[in-house]
């Protein structure tokens, strides 16, 4: 279903030039964009670079005539090629010293104003559940976490994983078992 509603919008695009579809598609999956880039870069600002360049270059790719066979997994395709452009921009100017890491610095930290301490203390308790996973997640090979960041966090089939890093579904259920053993052998050996 979710598909062919995509499909109908890119009919609705291609043959009626309607922006109305494209901005039906861009509120399906700016959220889910948004949170697979935040997931992987350092800064807030670099994640809302990317999720809007992913969205700026598949209108750019649909305008040109460009063919796409499933969206949700060409919009993730999209993304995380320009996660590797960001990382390799990244290394050039760390290589020139012009690169700082801002992510670090407390003050730029946004704590919830919450009026109720039982769902702040909730918020807090998350928080560091998710930044002891983070920690873990680090640890793993790349494909490891961008398997388990697309199936467990997006929720993603392994079908739709398998377009999106251009592996088989057989190879992603594979290396989505291993990383799943090796993050729970990590988990076991934490203090």
């Amino acid at each position: 279903m979710h598909n062919l509603l995509d499909q109908y919008f890119l009919f609705r695009l291609r043959s009626k030039q309607d922006p109305d579809a494209f901005t039906r598609l861009y509120d399906r999956y700016v959220e889910a964009i948004y949170r697979f880039a935040i997931l992987k870069l350092p800064t807030e600002e670099d994640a809302q670079d990317v999720t809007s360049e992913t969205f700026l270059k598949v209108w750019a790719h649909l305008q040109q005539g460009g063919e796409i066979i499933h969206v949700r997994a060409f919009f993730y395709q999209v993304a995380r090629n320009l996660i590797a452009d960001k990382y390799r921009q990244m290394k050039t100017h760390v290589s020139y010293g012009l690169v700082t890491n801002e992510s670090q610095d407390p003050s730029t930290q946004v704590e919830p104003k919450e009026g109720d301490r039982g769902r702040a203390k909730r918020m807090l308790e998350a928080r560091a559940d998710f930044s002891l996973l983070l920690e873990q997640l680090d640890r793993l090979k790349p494909d490891y976490r961008d398997i388990l960041t697309l199936r467990y966090i997006d929720g993603l089939p392994f079908g739709i994983i398998a377009q999106i890093l251009n592996k088989t579904p057989g190879n992603v259920r594979l290396i989505f078992h291993r990383a799943v053993k090796t993050l729970k052998e990590i988990e076991k050996n934490s203090p």
